[in-house]
């Protein structure tokens, strides 16, 4: 009789820390998943394509005669299609950027105000076709990365 005692002890333990486990690791999970909705999905930002064009040294007509006009240009761009066509056309883009540049008097481009519509014009004359068949570039900013009158 003792030793059915013993057995049937055993199995009530067994059983009860069964029971007890069962109930740990499902609440335990449960937790977890719910501190895990609670956390706000960061959303995936893409890599900026940006595409860096060799210096560019202009004369601009200026308050005491001519004047030298240095700036190097970055532009940032929506996709890479268009980094590969600016890329393929480069001729082309820096004769646009020159005509653009040579535009501009010296006076007009030392305000920010004149800095920025040259950037909006830049941006305005490289967006433009370079070929019948090809998708305009899609440039979202034009950055000043040097800007040097003398």
């Amino acid at each position: 009789m003792r030793f059915l005692n013993t057995i049937l002890l055993v199995l009530i333990l067994i059983v009860a820390g069964g029971a007890a486990a069962f109930y740990y690791f499902n609440t335990s999970g449960r937790q977890a998943s719910s501190t895990q909705a609670l956390e706000p999905v960061k959303p995936v930002v893409a890599a900026p394509i940006f595409l860096a064009l060799d210096p560019f040294t202009v004369t601009i007509p200026g308050d005491r005669g001519s004047q030298i006009l240095y700036t190097e240009i970055t532009l940032r761009l929506n996709e890479l299609d268009s980094h590969t066509t600016l890329v393929q056309y480069m001729p082309e883009v820096r004769n646009r950027v020159l005509a653009e540049l040579a535009q501009h008097t010296a006076s007009e481009l030392q305000t920010t105000e004149g800095r920025n519509l040259l950037a909006t014009r830049l941006k305005k004359v490289l967006s433009a076709s370079f070929h019948p068949h090809l998708n305009n570039p899609g440039i979202s900013s034009v950055l000043f990365t040097a800007f040097v009158i003398q």
